[in-house]
């Protein structure tokens, strides 16, 4: 195997250190508060969620998430996406970054990642593309990492697939033309980001806001807090003896 190659990480929950749980709550509030005029709050929030589901179950290589996206949702609230969809452009460009007060800092992202650049990989957002890119843009700045010279980012534009859908990682993989053994998937959910490591990616858990549903039998290769990534990516790439200690908790190679 060739190392150093490519990093894909994960972004919330990975490199922003949010519970996807209560921020989604938050955001799901935000958002649909702008929508309140033409569409009932409960309505909103019941269309949302099921179209958003309706799109990480797609598997049509034709149609992008957003497509995906936008036909379940102006299906199931009865309106025109040409009608909502600049409803969401504006609250993504005016709005959304109001969040971020439910985000603490996180001193290790850029760190960490500028850390794995110095060290000769590649580096990918490998984010559910569920967002589109101003919204992951904005979670970006956040964590101070929005300038780093990322080699793709996914959004809900330019993926056809989300996680945790295999063919997820195989479009990044397809796109970018690389290699999955000389891959590393990033993240802290064990059923979404994990799965990688079936295409013969190495996996390492980030474990400061893990998420694992049970069930999934996927065991990755190391895990840690986002700082053990460091000795783990070293380790793969022959940089430390067999036998130099590390605080990483290393699973099978």
């Amino acid at each position: 195997m060739a190392y150093p190659g490519t990093v894909l990480f994960d972004l919330d929950g990975t490199l922003v250190p949010v519970d996807m749980d209560f921020f989604y709550k938050a955001y799901v509030k935000e958002v649909s508060s702008r929508f309140a005029p033409i569409i009932p709050p409960e309505a909103f929030r019941e269309a949302l969620l099921e179209s958003t589901y309706e799109m990480v179950s797609n598997l049509d290589p034709a149609v992008t998430n957003h497509e995906a996206f936008a036909r379940a949702f102006s299906r199931r609230v009865g309106q025109p996406w040409e009608k909502l969809w600049p409803v969401f452009q504006d609250f993504y460009q005016r709005d959304f970054g109001r969040l971020k007060r439910f985000v603490p800092e996180n001193p290790h992202a850029r760190s960490v990642v500028t850390q794995v650049l110095k060290a000769g990989w590649d580096i990918v957002l490998a984010t559910n593309a569920i967002f589109p890119e101003e919204a992951i843009r904005e979670r970006m700045r956040w964590v101070n990492i929005d300038d780093l010279p990322w080699k793709y980012i996914t959004t809900m534009d330019n993926m056809h697939y989300c996680k945790p859908q295999l063919q997820y990682y195989e479009e990044i993989l397809s796109i970018l033309k690389l290699d999955p053994s000389t891959c590393v998937m990033v993240g802290n959910d064990v059923e979404e980001d994990m799965v990688a490591q079936k295409l013969g990616m190495k996996t390492f858990l980030v474990e400061d806001f893990l998420i694992e549903r049970g069930g999934s039998g996927l065991k990755p290769d190391g895990k840690g807090k986002l700082p053990d990534l460091l000795p783990f990516l070293a380790r793969l790439a022959g940089e430390e003896r067999p036998d130099e200690s590390s605080n990483v908790a290393l699973g099978p190679s």
